[in-house]
């Protein structure tokens, strides 16, 4: 008999998933230090490559405050950026009754509302208002998080920042939880302007535990009815190599593929019979989008490492093939593990990080010497 479940999987970019496998622990500090007030983790950054799971995790923190009764702001870095931040406060005034407190004509691009702020004039500006809406909320002890996904500098983040320290340093009841790609996070921290950012809090996400993740398929499969062979399980579990999102997407297709067993056993070559399928959409969702943002050089390194062969790769054999000194390939060594595309892998050694990068680097070396 064919089983039918619903598949407890979810490899879609920005959605929450019912397994948050390795993060609930970082989630729970993250909450916990945000409630202390006073802490680090007032203003942080979310560090972690396509499909590491930044957007679950701040949308974890995010339900989680809100059901303790923060007021959340989440926000799209374009060009409403600010308006929609003023928008939603004032939005969430209203609900709590307190914008019939303010009184004075404010209007920003694409909002103009009426408020009354004690000694503001027509031209409040952004840092005005942005200052009397938390107020307003600080003096009911409400606490404002805003979160922002994608973020990197623009002129609209660097006006938000600005005005955001002033916030702070006036003791108003407002924490920022941005999220970002590695190149992004770093560019935000080293802006000149965005100096600030380099005392925020950065929050890596790393591989996930391999141990975890072998652990979490079989409780998954063996709760569903699933006999799962321990060879098998080892072999699932080494084709993600700990990458969040390879987790959610192997998980799903191997669900996909034991749904359709007679016999509810897993094994090695029902996962093999997936393997295509898993390749091409983390080739398609992810991998095509990272190799495109490497500049030249660092695709270079790389393609020295597939060319080199193995699971892990000597730094002086990528010198060698590269045809460079050490102390340049070690610029993009430095610059690719910050990207976490490779990880050392032993001293004077590195290995992908990425499940199945290398077999996607040789394939777009073939296609490129057409």
């Amino acid at each position: 008999m064919v089983i039918q479940m619903q598949n407890p999987f979810n490899p879609s970019f920005g959605k929450m998933p019912s397994i948050f496998l390795d993060r609930d622990s970082l989630s729970q500090r993250v909450i916990s230090e945000l409630n202390r007030g006073d802490s680090p983790f007032q203003t942080s950054l979310i560090y972690g490559q396509r499909g590491a799971g930044k957007t679950a995790l701040m949308t974890d923190v995010a339900n989680e405050l809100k059901k303790q009764g923060w007021l959340v702001i989440d926000l799209i870095l374009d060009d409403d950026f600010l308006t929609s931040l003023i928008s939603q406060l004032q939005s969430h005034l209203a609900k709590v009754h307190l914008l019939k407190d303010i009184d004075v004509k404010v209007s920003l691009p694409g909002i103009q509302v009426d408020t009354k702020v004690a000694n503001q004039n027509e031209n409040s500006n952004f840092q005005t208002l942005f200052h009397a809406l938390l107020e307003k909320f600080t003096s009911k002890g409400i606490n404002v998080l805003i979160t922002i996904d994608e973020v990197k500098a623009t002129p609209l983040l660097r006006k938000l920042i600005s005005s955001y320290q002033i916030m702070l340093r006036d003791n108003l009841n407002v924490s920022l939880l941005m999220a970002g790609l590695p190149d992004n996070v770093s560019e935000i921290q080293n802006d000149d302007v965005l100096t600030f950012l380099l005392r925020a809090n950065r929050i890596t996400l790393n591989p996930l535990d391999v141990e975890s993740v072998k652990t979490t398929y079989k409780q998954i499969f063996t709760k569903a009815g699933f006999t799962i062979e321990n060879d098998a399980l080892l072999y699932m579990t080494k084709q993600t190599l700990g990458f969040a999102y390879a987790f959610q997407l192997l998980g799903y297709w191997v669900w996909n593929e034991a749904s359709q067993l007679t016999v509810k056993k897993i094994t090695i070559e029902n996962i093999q019979n997936i393997l295509d399928q898993y390749i091409s959409d983390l080739n398609r969702n992810v991998y095509y989008k990272v190799y495109s943002e490497l500049t030249p050089k660092e695709r270079d390194f790389v393609q020295a490492m597939v060319k080199a062969g193995g699971a892990k790769v000597k730094m002086q054999t990528i010198a060698k093939i590269m045809k460079k000194n050490s102390n340049y390939v070690n610029v993009y060594r430095r610059k690719l593990l910050d990207e976490q595309v490779i990880s050392t892998a032993g001293y004077g050694y590195v290995s992908f990080l990425l499940p199945h990068f290398d077999e996607f680097i040789e394939q777009q070396m073939i296609l490129d010497e057409f």
